[in-house]
């Protein structure tokens, strides 16, 4: 076996919990010390007398009763057990006395297996020692302890409490405010544990413990009035008990007396001005009542635990939110010296520097940000930073990245970089890169619609019809993609017929799509059918006021005669959307000579 990282002191290692390992020796050379001493080789046994043997059975059973023998096997294995313990070979002591409390049914045994699989969380381990120990020594406080907290993170609440209970009948502490904490929320059991815990504390009226716990499973079930009353009942009993205004602060919120908590909190801080549960709790009430006083709160407790990465976040986010980035940037700086909350540290790290018109140090700090609640937007901030910033080598690295990372989202990291050149005014950049991707992801649909939408912008006209036949071999069914291929068509006099087929497929499909209602209004208009053309185009517009619209709508009303009218919806039209090119460009088409600011003045 490997030699110990510290022969001359074995406590001093990385678990100093496992100290006791060191002690156990006395308990294994006293079980052995129990042994009937037996004759040496070749000496003969003496003779006793009845008396002498009589008494000799009474002795042996008292000692037996302090401390049974073990086999040499037994002792050598557990030997080993600590001799691994020490060596700080955990899973090899764990295996050892597991294996052994199994063969000798032995309670001190089972005892210590079950402290070490807690400490080296092994679950299933430590709840059948938990079980042998118990059923070993059912009179047990610890035994029955230990055995209600295995199953209570085992998910069996019932069970547990029965020896919880147990152990309460013995004398035990029993941690029923945990027990209940842990399980309340699973509605299957809401009705049964509500009824032992009320059980309960008609058994221990006086137990903080207890009647803290059904007032916590009675607040779950939303009945604050009983769970107060419970509440105050034992503040008048315990009265330096600080479970009971704690939890009466958040049944005060939850009955919308809010005022009534922060002063409750208010008037404990003063009293516990070193007590952070209190403290923290009036400093989240004050958030949404007082923010300077709740940043006053929060700076008090990072004052009181410098090493705390939950507080230190709060007090962050509270001068992010008031815009006071000189007091957050040090505090998050912090968080990535202590390795907490590091991945939140970067995502605010990232907006300061933001805020501040850095967008590298943005978009490098937005970079770290791990998987999680941040991640997403992280990502989309970053990446639009830099394509802003027209770094586009090093967007094309990072979403590289991503790929690699996250393979199933290949297909959406493809989507968002290709839309990232084509807003950036890169649409030759983002159309090879999507001929890239749909080499590489050639079942992608989105990604075939996209590279047509750009070959479009770019008057790659054959490319974008074959992009489009391809979807529709696929899904002969895509209303958008009937729609589009339709629409394009328009413009190719001897194909509005076929334009029409298209997008007559598509209205049957979605007849309530605007944008499909749109085209059908065109392609009439440009069949020459005005009337049929001005129904779908009103149609369209009152579905969905957009400028594209407008434009077709006005240019239809316009060559029937009706200036007006057609001027009208043009000015709508701008007025909802200032900055369309296509309205102006529908004019200019009609070599319209008036403005429509003339129009506005004359009417």
């Amino acid at each position: 076996m490997r030699p110990s990282r510290h022969p001359h002191n074995p406590c001093k290692t990385k678990a100093p919990a496992l100290c006791a390992f060191c002690m156990s020796f006395a308990y294994l050379l006293g079980a052995c010390a129990q042994a009937p001493s037996q004759p040496a080789i070749g000496e003969e046994p003496q003779l006793q007398t009845q008396e002498q043997r009589s008494n000799k059975k009474t002795a042996v059973a008292a000692e037996e009763s302090e401390a049974r023998s073990f086999p040499i096997d037994t002792f050598y294995t557990l030997l080993v057990a600590e001799v691994a313990g020490i060596r700080e070979q955990y899973d090899v002591a764990l295996a050892n006395y597991y294996h052994q409390a199994e063969v000798t049914k032995d309670a001190g045994v089972a005892a210590r297996a079950t402290r070490i699989a807690r400490f080296l969380n092994a679950r299933q381990a430590a709840l059948r020692s938990a079980q042998l120990w118990a059923e070993l020594e059912p009179d047990n406080a610890d035994a029955q302890l230990a055995l209600a907290a295995e199953l209570t993170l085992a998910g069996e609440y019932l069970e547990a409490l029965k020896h919880a209970e147990k152990a309460l009948s013995l004398g035990g502490k029993a941690p029923m405010q945990s027990l209940a904490a842990t399980a309340i929320g699973h509605e299957q059991l809401d009705d049964p544990l509500r009824a032992e815990f009320a059980r309960l504390a008609e058994i221990y009226p006086y137990n903080d413990e207890v009647v803290m716990a059904y007032a916590m499973v009675l607040r779950d079930a939303k009945q604050y009035q009983r769970a107060l009353a419970l509440v105050r009942r034992v503040q008048e009993q315990h009265p330096d008990q600080l479970d009971a205004p704690l939890l009466q602060s958040h049944l005060l919120v939850d009955l919308d007396r809010r005022n009534e908590a922060i002063q409750l909190l208010e008037n404990l801080v003063k009293i516990y001005p070193e007590e952070t549960r209190l403290r923290l709790q009036y400093a989240r009430l004050l958030i949404r009542e007082d923010l300077a006083l709740a940043r006053q709160q929060f700076a008090e407790l990072v004052k009181q635990r410098p090493e705390d990465g939950n507080l230190i976040l709060s007090l962050a986010l509270i001068h992010y939110e008031t815009n006071q980035l000189a007091e957050a940037k040090p505090l998050l700086d912090r968080l990535l010296e202590l390795e907490q909350h590091e991945s939140a540290a970067h995502f605010y790290l990232g907006g300061l520097a933001e805020k501040q018109g850095d967008n590298d140090t943005a978009a490098a700090h937005l970079k770290q940000v791990q998987p999680g609640t941040d991640y997403v937007e992280a990502i989309t901030k970053g990446t639009k930073l830099l394509a802003a910033s027209g770094k586009h080598r090093e967007n094309s690295q990072w979403f590289a990245e991503l790929r690699e990372r996250h393979p199933g989202q290949a297909e959406h990291f493809y989507l968002m970089e290709v839309e990232l050149l084509r807003k950036s005014g890169e649409p030759q950049m983002a159309l090879e890169l999507a001929d890239h991707a749909v080499a590489s992801q050639s079942n992608s649909g989105r990604l075939i619609y996209i590279r047509a939408l750009l070959n479009d912008q770019l008057g790659n006209t054959a490319d974008f019809e074959r992009d489009l036949r391809k979807l529709l071999e696929r899904d002969p069914d895509n209303a958008t993609v009937l729609n589009a291929l339709g629409y394009k068509l328009i413009d190719d006099e001897p194909r509005r017929p076929e334009a029409l087929q298209l997008i007559s497929r598509a209205l049957e499909l979605e007849p309530e799509d605007p944008a499909i209602i749109d085209s059908m209004g065109w392609v009439q208009y440009r069949l020459g059918n005005y009337r049929a053309a001005e129904k779908y185009l009103r149609q369209a517009l009152e579905k969905l006021p957009d400028h594209e619209i407008s434009a077709h709508l006005g240019e239809v009303l316009w060559v029937q005669g009706n200036r007006d009218a057609a001027l009208k919806v043009w000015k709508d039209g701008l007025t909802a959307n200032p900055e369309s090119k296509i309205i102006p460009a529908a004019m200019k088409r009609l070599q319209i000579k008036e403005t429509l600011e003339q129009h506005a003045s004359d009417n």
